[in-house]
């Protein structure tokens, strides 16, 4: 078990599922409260569908960030300054945290689903219908607000507003196993449900109001909560 480099609690350890490639198995370490995620070595590449899926419903459990992030975190393996990193995915951009001496890499939760192709900008009739009703919102990259009415990404960090992909659900679901989804309708249908759930929840929870005393929601934290809980119902 490692420290978190953030706040310093324990991470939990998250066993996780390898391409037969890796020779050992995989356990991921997670901060629900800070919402980071700790990979040895290359281990994110060597992620299956199914152990995407399971960090994906980790995710979703935790919910909203409860701590703001250091400006300087350490390596939780040789105590060196982790090198903050742009990087690209299929077209993806998202950043982390880096040990120069390959020990690993820090993410936060946004930013691998990002890596993950699991996110996407919300289409301009979604924007509208999140300025008509939610307003405000907490940025699922550093937890500053985020004024709807003006602005499309964070002030502070810069992250764009986004949602939780259904499609990238939709194809790691296919990926584990090509008999749960085997039809273009079907997968259509998948899709839909994701996106139906994402939607009413969040606007469900914002008319609800009861959680939060400044009125803010993390976008992606609602996303993966619903997603995810739907997720297990399916896995199971």
């Amino acid at each position: 078990m490692i420290d978190c480099p953030n706040c310093r609690n324990p991470m939990a350890p998250q066993a996780t599922q390898g391409y037969k490639w890796v020779m050992r198995p995989i356990e991921v370490d997670c901060c629900a409260g800070c919402n980071l995620l700790w990979f040895d070595k290359s281990e994110s590449l060597a992620l299956t569908p199914d152990a995407v899926l399971a960090l994906f419903q980790v995710i979703g459990r935790a919910g909203a960030a409860q701590r703001p992030l250091s400006a300087n975190v350490a390596c939780p393996r040789c105590r060196h300054a982790l090198a903050f990193t742009h990087d690209l995915a299929r077209n993806t951009r998202f950043t982390y945290w880096r040990c120069a001496n390959g020990d690993g890499h820090l993410i936060t939760f946004g930013q691998f689903l990002a890596e993950k192709n699991l996110i996407r900008p919300p289409s301009p009739d979604e924007l509208a219908k999140l300025r008509a009703t939610v307003k405000q919102i907490s940025c699922s990259q550093c937890g500053a607000p985020v004024n709807l009415a003006t602005d499309s990404a964070c002030t502070h960090c810069g992250a764009a507003i986004a949602l939780i992909d259904p499609d990238g659900i939709a194809k790691a679901l296919r990926e584990l196993d090509g008999a749960r989804v085997s039809t273009a309708g079907e997968q259509e249908n998948t899709k839909t449900v994701l996106s139906d759930t994402q939607l009413n929840a969040l606007f469900d929870l914002e008319r609800m109001r009861d959680h939060d005393d400044d009125g803010r929601q993390d976008l992606l934290a609602i996303g993966a909560a619903a997603i995810g809980a739907v997720l297990g119902s399916w896995l199971s």
